[in-house]
């Protein structure tokens, strides 16, 4: 049996002031409980303190503590995926569907997680590179824990791409983008635009476009070791998007390689709350009795 936790990372969503407040209770608890404990450096600057970097923070520690939503949670797992730490994400923000336990719960999660009395699930995540029409080396741009968006860099503006997968090429695509998202991230931005919802520990890629302009385009369920590859048609500017929150420019005729990572984010998992509960209570899924009358 592995050692419990000692090495204790916390990341938060800085602007809340309930965030701040139970991310120094946590380590005035922690520290009483003889762990080391460091918090990210934009956390650690709101309430005056010192802090780290993500991914030095993610290759130190045994649990990171994600305390806010689910944007927080995206931004911990990018840290430590791959790593042989384990994520514990906690909502203090708003839907929180990728959290194991609520802010009331924080205390009970913690227990759990260094008692190591919760199962540790697996998530897939993606991997992208980009092969620039100008030359140059293909460069793997980054993980996502949740999805890979190519989009125009216009809002509301229409993108031109060509995309294939499983060695063939899908054609000419005209839509607001083109979504490539684990299983995670099936609830997501997939999921708003017409993809189906994927168990989370499957190890699958769904790619969706985004309000295409055609309608026979639907999602494809990819396997592990396939990709998907699109290429900007549009002469204007583009991006690719990871996770919603980093974006890298393209432009015409540049190619996106996505596929799932060889990397996992190791997560501790909450029994009272598996997937099929969250969607009924985060998402509403299948209405409620009174509705259904």
């Amino acid at each position: 049996m592995s050692p419990k936790p000692r090495r204790i990372a916390i990341v938060g969503h800085t602007r809340r002031v309930a965030v701040r407040r139970a991310a120094a209770k946590l380590v005035r608890k922690l520290a009483r409980r003889g762990c080391e404990v460091r918090l990210d450096r934009d956390l650690a600057a709101a309430m005056n303190e010192a802090g780290e970097a993500f991914e030095k923070l993610g290759a130190w520690c045994d649990l990171m503590i994600s305390l806010g939503g689910d944007g927080t949670v995206l931004t911990a797992g990018r840290a430590i995926a791959g790593r042989r730490g384990v994520l514990l994400p906690v909502n203090l923000g708003g839907l929180g569907f990728l959290a194991a336990a609520e802010e009331h719960e924080l205390d009970a999660a913690v227990d759990a997680a260094l008692a190591k009395r919760w199962p540790v699930g697996t998530r897939t995540g993606l991997e992208t590179r980009i092969r620039r029409a100008r030359g140059g080396r293909d460069r793997v741009v980054g993980f996502a824990l949740n999805d890979a968006v190519v989009r125009s860099a216009v809002s509301y503006a229409a993108i031109h791409l060509r995309v294939s997968a499983l060695g063939q090429d899908l054609g000419h695509l005209v839509a607001d983008g083109l979504i490539a998202s684990s299983a995670s991230g099936s609830t997501a931005y997939t999921l708003s635009a017409g993809g189906p919802m994927i168990a989370p520990h499957l190890h699958t890629m769904i790619v969706t476009p985004a309000c295409a302009h055609a309608l026979g385009s639907r999602s494809l369920v990819l396997g592990a070791g396939t990709a998907v590859v699109t290429r900007v048609i549009s002469p204007g500017p583009a991006l690719l998007v990871l996770d919603g929150q980093e974006p890298t420019e393209l432009v015409k005729d540049d190619e996106v390689e996505i596929q799932l990572s060889k990397k996992v984010v190791r997560v501790f998992e909450n029994p009272e709350r598996p997937f099929l509960r969250a969607l009924q209570s985060k998402l509403g899924w299948q209405g409620s009795e009174r509705r259904s009358l």
